[in-house]
């Protein structure tokens, strides 16, 4: 639909979920752009619509989608404050869309193969005393479940969450849990299937981590 404005020219009428959705953009930038610092008080809703030039429905109403996504925090009397990290239980809107792919199980083993060992080349060199120490109970606590053919999933995840924490790198962290939980089904299944290369990859892997010799990691 197209409009004509004050100065007898037409232009497109722009909805007002359109408008939100660019609010949306313009704070995501802003966060990008170290304009608003994570834990902080966003600016009011006049102050962010003067900012963005739309009126303050939008803003309200971009502010209500993000809060949905877990993005921010508003506080009666106060205002909205930009969270520090997402809450554990949102279900963020690219791990949805990954989800929703089309994919095969291989093509989630060759991103996790790829990232796998891109990261623990950096966890390894990183990787302190205390780092390995837990690593090997994590094993262990893996080996026990595997052994007992008891449920294991979860303690391959906590296993490999020591090695991406090890990197101290916090866009890999959060790649690397998300790729986790995209993988999440076909762990549950390899466990379940109880083969013993699984179980000697995981040893080797903790071998590896734990010398910091990766000159076999694509093995």
């Amino acid at each position: 639909m197209y409009k004509e404005n004050e100065k007898g020219c037409i232009e497109p009428v722009i909805k007002n979920s359109s408008l939100s959705e660019l609010v949306m953009q313009k704070i995501q930038q802003s966060i990008l752009h170290k304009e608003f610092q994570a834990g902080t008080l966003l600016p009011s809703e006049k102050d962010l619509s003067e900012r963005y030039g739309v009126g303050k429905s939008s803003v309200r109403e971009a502010l209500k989608m993000l809060h949905a996504l877990g993005v921010v925090n508003p506080v009666q009397g106060k205002g909205t404050y930009l969270r520090k990290t997402l809450q554990h239980q949102v279900l963020t809107p690219l791990l949805y869309e990954l989800m929703l792919m089309e994919s095969t199980a291989e093509d989630l083993y060759e991103l996790r193969l790829m990232f796998d060992v891109a990261y623990m080349r950096i966890a390894a060199a990183k990787a302190t005393e205390e780092d390995k120490a837990l690593a090997k109970a994590r094993f262990l606590e893996y080996k026990e479940l595997y052994a007992a053919n008891l449920p294991a999933d979860i303690a391959d995840k906590a296993y490999h969450k020591v090695m991406l924490d090890a990197t101290r790198n916090q866009f890999i962290i959060k790649i690397g849990q998300l790729i986790m939980d995209l993988c999440s089904p076909y762990l549950e299944k390899s466990n379940d299937i109880r083969n013993k290369d699984a179980l000697d990859s995981h040893e080797k892997l903790l071998e590896i981590f734990c010398s910091g010799d990766v000159s076999e990691l694509e093995e």
